[in-house]
């Protein structure tokens, strides 16, 4: 028999995954002396949610990767080449979603910086049956250029 709410849970520890750099970066960058710039983060923190949101509030995740072999990495731009990367690459990051919602995605990352809205706040707004809302669409573009930059 599955633990009481185990599918609820689950989406709860999800969606805390994806967030908690974040919110981690904020609760220590509140401190006046503080002169944080990067996160590290293990593996669970390592997600395109996470990516997106830190560089929104201005700081650089620098995660510890169990699976590198296993990434993708994203072209800037359709026909984009690297020698030597090509088996890493996949297709291009659509920088015109990004632009599109790129209001919204800065209305979020303030509440989180303001803590007017906790991440799982947030991410449950998302999180719906039916298509992808385009703001978390465009969040997860956003992270995976991240991501991708050197």
């Amino acid at each position: 028999m599955a633990p009481f709410n185990s599918t609820r849970n689950a989406d709860h520890v999800h969606r805390n995954r994806l967030a908690t750099p974040a919110e981690g970066l904020i609760r220590h960058a509140a401190d006046v002396d503080s002169q944080v710039t990067t996160n590290y983060t293990d593996t669970h923190g390592a997600s395109v949610v996470g990516f997106a949101f830190t560089h929104l509030l201005g700081y650089r995740l620098l995660p510890r990767l169990k699976n590198i072999g296993a990434s993708r990495l994203y072209r800037p731009a359709d026909g984009a080449t690297y020698p030597g990367l090509e088996p890493v690459l996949t297709r291009a990051i659509n920088w015109e979603l990004i632009t599109q919602q790129y209001d919204q995605m800065i209305k979020y990352a303030r509440a989180l910086q303001l803590g007017t809205a906790e991440a799982e706040q947030i991410l449950r707004r998302f999180s719906s049956k039916g298509p992808k809302h385009p703001t978390l669409a465009a969040i997860e573009e956003l992270g995976r250029a991240v991501r991708t930059r050197p």
